[in-house]
């Protein structure tokens, strides 16, 4: 190709690729319009820039870099295809498409031919890109529906493979080119349930989401697009709570144009006839919440904590957080408290106290909590209960949940083939038999509902019980590998049934349990 001259006006080619499936006009074909415009008119594309698969109702893409090349004076337009490419928003494109004309910049649509510098240009333009913005708006509000209409439904708004379900689709193609209409509806992969139970275990047990994908990565699975897991994909999964039988739905107040995983203006529902199952129980998906809470107000280093007592010790004086620190003469490991430390004696009179007294209040404490509890247990006649019978439970509850599933599938299934039978019931029968049928089914229906109300009501009314027992089961279990935990994984453990460990002066330390 011969080189152009230099006298040719510089602008930039933009494209965009819109996520509706209608508007996917594809980039080969904006570039070749665009290339044609630039050959008629006596401009140069000095550069493209594609922003694929991006919507137009906000400006969070690549062109916001074009503008400020305009503004620098490097390009004097930007060509798009048409006026839709640039945005569709009322706001974000009369802001940005400002700052292209006071830098003396021009926006260009290489297929709708107008002069924007007259005035009827200008109105045209205008009335196009209203037409653009009523356009997003009316598709939004569709979209909206659709959405609406798979909650009610207990469906995702999405309609898309999740990672650790079987997706039944809707449409269902035969081999004959057919296609079979059947409830939709996600099922847990055998295969991969365990993998996805792992997840949140393991990061209840304290491991970061990073480390969780390279597991992932090592053992050979991928994301539903066949990609690498990546630290912020884990943690996008698992907060999603869809494999706790939860759907996610963005709330309307979001600002325009933001997608749920982009904010945290959400909510997360449950519905009766769950069309698909859990694979973790209540009380994991809990542990796990209250991991993640923790998370978001520690701080980094308290994360991933290198001390079995990071983030617990507090100053009993003046109540602010104690700091590790080593003696330089001895070595003995101390924790000192924060303001005295940094401040000096006026601050804070409060002294330090060595990690090993620390660490043995702890563990004396933890051993009169679970000798207090079973000691309680015993004179009402009673066993501690174990965690296999909260387990019990759960598992009860899944189970029910399924047989309300399975039952809503039969009776939509029964009612559709009572629809479409052709043989004849003048005489009543086939209708006779149906509504038996169908009595039966609901009645069924009723009393599955009924058991799983009950089973989640006591399971509320005995939360203080479930926490008590959880606690109860962590502080055996890191009584009984105290000495060979590491320091991170015994820290969450820690954290889960102890609030915070209170430095008093004389080289004293007073645990107060009840952080699970």
């Amino acid at each position: 190709m011969p080189e152009l001259p230099d006298e040719l006006t510089p602008a930039i080619g933009y494209i965009r690729v819109s996520m509706l499936r209608e508007e996917a006009i594809s980039p080969e074909l904006q570039r070749s319009a665009i290339q044609d415009w630039a050959r008629r008119t006596g401009h140069r594309i000095v550069d493209w820039v594609e922003d694929l698969d991006k919507t137009g109702r906000n400006f969070r893409r690549r062109i916001m870099g074009v503008i400020e090349r305009v503004e620098s004076g490097e390009v004097k337009a930007i060509a798009v295809w048409k006026y839709s490419r640039f945005g569709r928003t009322r706001t974000g494109v009369s802001a940005n498409l400002a700052r292209v004309e006071k830098a003396g910049g021009q926006l260009i649509s290489a297929t709708e031919q107008l002069d924007a510098r007259t005035a009827i240009g200008r109105f045209q333009r205008g009335m196009i890109m209203e037409f653009n913005a009523f356009e997003s708006d009316r598709a939004g509000e569709q979209w909206m529906e659709t959405h609406q209409w798979r909650r009610d439904h207990g469906l995702p708004a999405m309609g898309r493979p999740r990672f650790g379900y079987i997706w039944h689709q809707r449409r269902r193609f035969q081999p004959d080119g057919t296609v079979i209409l059947q409830e939709e509806r996600y099922e847990p992969d055998a295969v991969l349930q365990d993998v996805v139970a792992q997840l949140y275990t393991r990061y209840i047990a304290g491991e970061p989401f990073h480390s969780l994908a390279l597991w992932l990565n090592d053992e050979g699975h991928r994301t539903v697009r066949d990609e690498f897991w990546t630290g912020k994909a884990v943690k996008r999964y698992t907060d999603s709570g869809f494999a706790a039988g939860y759907l996610r739905f963005h709330l309307k107040t979001c600002p325009e144009g933001s997608f749920p995983h982009e904010c945290e203006n959400y909510e997360l529902t449950r519905h009766p006839t769950l069309h698909h199952p859990a694979i973790i129980s209540d009380d994991t998906w809990r542990q796990y919440q209250d991991r993640r809470d923790f998370t978001k107000g520690a701080a980094p280093r308290a994360r991933t904590a290198s001390y079995p007592l990071t983030g617990l010790v507090r100053c009993g004086i003046c109540e602010n957080s104690a700091r590790r620190s080593v003696g330089r003469k001895k070595g003995h490991v101390r924790y000192v408290c924060l303001a005295r430390a940094e401040k000096g004696g006026h601050a804070c009179p409060g002294t330090g106290v060595r990690a090993e007294v620390i660490e043995t209040a702890a563990r004396d404490v933890l051993a009169q909590f679970v000798e207090e509890i079973e000691g309680a247990a015993s004179r009402e006649g009673a066993a501690v209960p174990e965690q296999r019978h909260h387990d019990a439970n759960v598992r009860r509850r899944t189970k029910l949940e399924e047989t309300v599933s399975k039952l809503e599938r039969s009776i939509s299934r029964h009612m559709r083939v009572y629809a479409m039978a052709e043989e004849d019931d003048s005489d009543g029968a086939l209708e006779k038999e149906y509504l038996a049928t169908l009595r039966e089914l609901r009645a069924e229906k009723s009393a599955a509902t009924k058991e799983l109300a009950k089973l989640r009501d006591e399971a509320e009314d005995g939360g203080a019980a479930s926490k008590e027992l959880a606690a109860v089961v962590v502080a055996k279990g890191l009584l009984a590998e105290w000495d060979t935990l590491p320091s991170d994984r015994m820290n969450v453990l820690l954290r889960r049934v102890v609030a915070r460990i209170v430095l008093k002066p004389g080289n004293q330390a007073i645990n107060r349990p009840g952080g699970g």
